[in-house]
């Protein structure tokens, strides 16, 4: 009986580097598995693990939203709402919420992290 092995790919110096920056950030880990293609996300969670890093502890802020609907006429035709950001002011625009009570959304301007409850 013979078994083959599947090669793994071993990890170049600037993935390593890459990998180091963006873990330790506070981009979500959906933002780093896309900097990363050719990688599976146990691939990148193991290589992390074995580096010793850690993923920060974000705080996020709640928020409740009101029913602020916004529908574009345009050619994407999208719709979801529209939250302000408490930290710059910002306008953040949300998908519809109806395919879960809450997603977790980021302010394009200053990088705030917020958790969205859909409002009942």
């Amino acid at each position: 009986m013979i078994l083959l092995m599947a090669r793994v790919r071993e990890w170049t110096d600037e993935e390593v580097h890459r990998l180091t920056e963006l873990y330790t950030s506070n981009k979500t880990f959906d933002e780093i598995i896309l900097e990363f293609p050719s990688r599976s996300s146990n691939a990148i969670r193991l290589k992390a693990s074995r580096l010793g890093l850690k993923r920060p502890n974000l705080l996020l802020s709640l928020i409740q939203t009101k029913k602020v609907r916004f529908q574009s006429n345009g050619i994407d035709a999208a719709k979801g709402f529209l939250i302000k950001c408490n930290d710059c002011g910002s306008w953040i625009q949300t998908d519809d919420l109806n395919l879960g009570a809450y997603q977790i959304i980021r302010c394009s301007e200053c990088g705030s992290i917020y958790e969205v409850l859909a409002d009942s």
